[in-house]
């Protein structure tokens, strides 16, 4: 990959940058006594744009899936290499597709929770689903369906196929990562890879899943051995820990022993997932050539829509500000 073709998309986003939304917009929403006040400062924003005067705060997901999909819609039409957008966008992909696979089975209308964002338009998905097959998106994901329908003609229920979408996901975001032939890309994908095997363990830990559940579960591409992340868990929480202690990745962990085993829950670890990787993106964002910039940008807006949708379901269900304040993910700017 040649990082020089970045320069002019990179100088588009410091600008897109500086909408992003501050640690003092968050603190200003939190303040707020009512829903309301808390759903008009965010009219005050870019989120503004898709927020009419008579909107009832409980609808603001509307609002945040319009911003998010005219982010992405942004960001495709200035990267040179589509596919390093594809890098987030996948995500929403294989989201849709689990959406219309258990449709599909059910026979129920499930369309409210599709969202209009991915890499590939919901009408391909729809045909990919209803022909078990399509020329339109990635051999990796025509075999992700033909192996999902297979499961449910085999065993005629769709309880396991959230698995076999995550390890079709994971091996197609490793394959997007060696087509760019870019080690920055590499790094990413991997640590990604790392995080997600780290929070499933102890997810499953905290469900009593034993040691065949787990390995199935745990993928390949990061640079942790999922066999030596399954046999330590497997042995004991603490023999985990310190395993972990051994990695860069301690860090992810703080206070992680204390809330399973005290609180039987992993609040912690979800913010502080997605504060390790905010500060790894945003130590790499002031590279001035390269995909850094706007692989940076896109999680910053994924984490701003997070922080958003945590504050206004909140203030909504009247949780006390400073459990909400506890909740925000780092801001990116």
């Amino acid at each position: 990959m040649d990082d020089i073709q970045f320069s002019t998309a990179n100088v588009r986003i410091r600008t897109y940058e500086s909408r992003l939304l501050t640690q003092n917009t968050f603190d200003r929403m939190l303040a707020t006594s009512e829903p309301e006040e808390a759903y008009s400062i965010l009219q005050e924003t870019t989120y503004g744009d898709f927020i009419e005067d008579n909107n009832d705060v409980r609808d603001f997901e509307k609002a945040l899936i319009a911003e998010k999909k005219r982010t992405f819609d942004m960001i495709y039409n200035i990267t040179p290499v589509k596919s390093i957008v594809d890098l987030i966008a996948l995500q929403y992909d294989y989201q849709n597709l689990k959406v219309l696979v258990k449709q599909d089975y059910t026979q129920e209308d499930f369309s409210e929770y599709l969202v209009p964002m991915g890499s590939v338009s919901l009408p391909v998905l729809k045909n990919l689903v209803n022909l078990r097959q399509s020329d339109q998106v990635d051999p990796i994901m025509n075999q992700c369906i033909q192996a999902v329908f297979q499961y449910i003609e085999d065993y005629e229920e769709i309880q396991a196929v959230d698995i076999i979408f995550d390890n079709y996901y994971w091996d197609h975001m490793v394959e997007l990562s060696h087509s760019e032939n870019s080690t920055i890309i590499e790094r990413l994908v991997q640590r990604n890879i790392d995080v997600f095997n780290i929070s499933t363990i102890l997810r499953s830990y905290l469900m009593g899943q034993k040691k065949g559940f787990i390995t199935a579960v745990l993928q390949k591409g990061g640079t942790l051995d999922p066999q030596k992340m399954a046999d330590e868990i497997s042995s004991s929480l603490e023999n985990f820990m310190n395993y972990m202690e051994q990695t860069s990745y301690e860090p992810l962990l703080a206070d992680s022993y204390d809330e399973i085993t005290q609180e039987k829950k992993l609040t912690g670890l979800d913010l502080n997932k997605d504060n390790f990787l905010m500060r790894r993106l945003k130590e790499e964002k002031m590279v001035p050539f390269g995909p850094q910039a706007i692989l940076g940008y896109l999680f910053a807006k994924e984490v701003e829509i997070k922080n958003l949708r945590m504050i206004l379901v909140g203030k909504i269900n009247r949780i006390p500000e400073e459990t909400l304040q506890g909740r925000v993910r780092e801001s990116y700017v």
